[in-house]
């Protein structure tokens, strides 16, 4: 892989094993609730913290300087880490070298960490000579031979004997040296697939595919990039993963911890919790953890996605209790890339996972970062007919779009992954559907497959129209032509995926009318049990993706427009409190739906009740581990005319643990570093907000 997500890892790790107190949390807020910073910088206790901060140290906003007369790299990344001219290696405990400070190695706690009160931890002591550590240990009870810890390389900057405890290098880096912005626009720079020439993954068999560019006329620079050029394709059959036919996965050659931490995600984690709609193939529940205690970095990464909800729902839980199993992840990650080992379907995943749990602390920068990279994989990896072959290819695929539809939209520019991987996946599912009338996972995953394709053609017209590639009349065209497509797909669903025999019609929960409500929870039409369940999901997604539509229209006068959008924002909101209501409602299905409510608290009125009812949504929502970015919630705090929502959502932090509050320091702190424009526009979703914010005045 190239330099770029390297360098993107490195300063990922070491994540700091002090987080904040609530006390802190209160010490280091404004009257307002947000953080105090400087400079642009967040001025806290995970200020420097590697990883978890993002991009803090500027160490890929600018570029290593590297020695006089020495050429820069010929592809316009990064120049490689051998050529930086300033390089040390910091071997002492985490918390120094998360800080980015010397540390005297006194054991067992250093002077540095013993002056700030801090928790001192070194990392494990190496094994004697003939003796398995525990990590190796694991990984032979797991049969494996490729994710070797990097913290047990050696490499040649090693200034010590101490292999086992070395720690990667910290680059020195100095302010000015820019990268070229396509670094951050889109991060390969030369033909997909040229990379990965060399790296077959072990699994499966090698083939090639050029998919056509028939089609895709609207496609992103970057999908033209990627369509143009023949790539290296792997087809995964089944048999090939670690996937157990019966029975409950034998967990019994892992560490205690992890058995626990793998038992809690089997038994209460599903794909709602990763906000997908469908999952036909039960990826997420069965084949995930199966395929992840076949390899580590993995492992820890899944591992740490369950020690975050378990740390959410512990009133003493700690947040190191979930990043030690992160960090190590991403360090087992980056050992891979930089041993040049076989990228497997399994980095893939990895990085995935990685992504969601960017996502659910709101650090929408850092989860663009890994879902650059997982592009650059998964055009090597698949082709667009190769991809919906296997039930890993389509999860891949439905697990990397939302991603890369997410990116686009939110931060208005084009979707990376080329268009013939949305169509090929609507193709595939209407075959399976002919193929298989009585099937209903075929037609729910064509429903979902055809919404997947309209949000991509989205993300394509609002970037040209953002970029001035649109005239106004192209835009309003482009703009009509979606909308109709929208209406279509909402009217033209099969009527097996409607039954009124799975619909919810009876209320034995129901509860008396409360005067503080804007909506009716109960209403018939909304809820469908299961196998249907999945149609309720969609059509409040789809409610929602007209709501972000219908804003970026430009020649829809305002008494018509604001009553529509007044409709579906009121649809929205009583599906997601049916959802909250109703005691059948799957594990993590809130998570699924709260960006719905967040966009359509922007067109109710703004009077108290109605605030209010939205506030104690959100305050649900964030209560579910998803946090939000503290962007928003200015701008939301502003739209309700309350500052003290940027701290929370409820008076008098009602809800607001102090877990959840540790978490959202951390978060809040990790997400205030400085941004490229790109980067800035992601993560204050201007292009959304500035239409949002017109309409609004245009109604008053």
């Amino acid at each position: 892989m190239a330099d770029y997500y390297q360098q993107f890892l490195s300063s990922m790790s070491g994540a700091a094993l002090h987080p904040a107190s609530p006390d802190e949390y209160s010490a280091s807020s404004s009257a307002s609730g947000a953080p105090h910073t400087a400079s642009g910088q967040a001025q806290g206790i995970y200020q420097t913290s590697g990883y978890f901060m993002g991009y803090p140290d500027q160490l890929l906003l600018n570029a290593p300087k590297t020695h006089k007369g020495r050429r820069k790299s010929a592809t316009g990344l990064p120049p490689s880490i051998d050529n930086v001219k300033h390089r040390r290696t910091r071997s002492g405990c985490f918390m120094c070298r998360s800080r980015r400070v010397k540390c005297d190695e006194t054991r067992p706690i250093c002077e540095r960490c013993r002056k700030g009160n801090r928790e001192c931890v070194y990392p494990e002591p190496p094994a004697p000579k003939g003796v398995p550590g525990p990590s190796l240990r694991m990984r032979e009870g797991m049969n494996l031979s490729q994710h070797t810890s990097p913290l047990s390389s050696t490499g040649d900057d090693e200034e010590d004997g101490d292999t086992g405890s070395k720690l990667e290098s910290i680059l020195d880096v100095e302010e000015g040296e820019d990268l070229p912005q396509k670094f951050l626009s889109h991060y390969p720079s030369r033909p997909v697939g040229a990379t990965f020439g060399a790296t077959q993954p072990s699994l499966g068999r090698r083939g090639s595919e050029t998919p056509s560019q028939e089609g895709n006329k609207s496609s992103s620079p970057s999908a033209s990039t990627a369509t143009s050029n023949s790539f290296t394709t792997v087809t995964f059959q089944s048999s090939d993963l670690p996937i157990p036919s019966v029975g409950r996965l034998d967990l019994s050659h892992l560490p205690p911890q992890t058995q626990r931490h793998m038992a809690w995600f089997s038994d209460n984690m599903t794909h709602f919790h990763y906000c997908i709609s469908h999952d036909g193939d039960n990826f997420f529940k069965n084949m995930l953890p199966a395929i992840a205690v076949s390899d580590e970095a993995l492992l820890n990464a899944l591992v740490g996605f369950s020690a975050y909800h378990t740390t959410l729902q512990d009133p003493e839980g700690k947040l190191e209790d979930f990043l030690q199993y992160y960090n190590k992840s991403v360090t087992l990650l980056l050992g891979s890339l930089k041993r040049k080992e076989k990228h497997t379907i399994t980095t893939l995943l990895t990085i995935l996972q990685l992504a969601t749990v960017e996502e659910y602390l709101g650090d929408w920068v850092n989860l663009m970062g890994h879902q650059k990279a997982a592009f650059e994989i998964i055009t090597t990896m698949f082709s667009p007919q190769t991809i919906v072959q296997t039930p890993v290819g389509r999860a891949c695929y439905t697990w990397y779009s939302r991603f890369d539809n997410f990116i686009g939209l939110m931060g208005g520019f084009p979707t990376d992954l080329p268009r013939e991987y949305f169509t090929a996946m609507v193709n595939f599912s209407q075959a399976q559907a002919i193929a298989h009338p009585e099937a209903i996972r075929w037609k729910l995953d064509e429903r979902r497959a055809s919404l997947n394709v309209i949000t991509y053609d989205m993300s394509i017209v609002f970037a040209r129209g953002s970029r001035g590639q649109l005239t106004t009349e192209e835009f309003n065209n482009e703009h009509q032509l979606l909308t109709e497509r929208l209406e279509e797909w909402k009217n033209s669903w099969d009527p097996t995926l409607t039954d009124p025999n799975f619909a919810v019609t009876e209320f034995p929960y129901r509860q008396p009318p409360d005067p503080l409500d804007i909506v009716d929870p109960y209403a018939l039409g909304i809820l469908y049990e299961p196998p249907l369940f999945s149609t309720t999901i969609m059509t409040v997604e789809w409610y929602s993706i007209m709501l972000m539509h219908k804003t970026q229209s430009s020649n829809t006068r305002s008494e018509i427009l604001f009553p529509e959008l007044s409709r579906h924002a009121y649809a929205t909101c009583q599906y997601f409190e049916a959802l909250e209501f109703w005691p059948s409602t799957p594990k993590g299905v809130l998570v699924t739906v709260q960006a719905c409510i967040s966009l359509a608290a922007l067109f109710l009125p703004r009077e108290e009740r109605h605030q209010m009812w939205l506030r104690r949504k959100l305050a649900v929502a964030e209560t579910q581990g998803y946090i939000y970015p503290l962007s928003l919630r200015s701008k939301m705090a502003a739209h309700f005319g309350d500052p003290s929502c940027v701290r929370w959502w409820l008076p008098d932090d009602r809800g607001f643990s102090r877990v959840l509050q540790t978490i959202r320091k951390f978060a809040d702190e990790r997400n205030a570093a400085a941004m490229t424009a790109q980067q800035e526009s992601l993560r204050e979703v201007r292009h959304l907000f500035a239409k949002l914010e017109l309409r609004t005045r245009e109604a008053h």
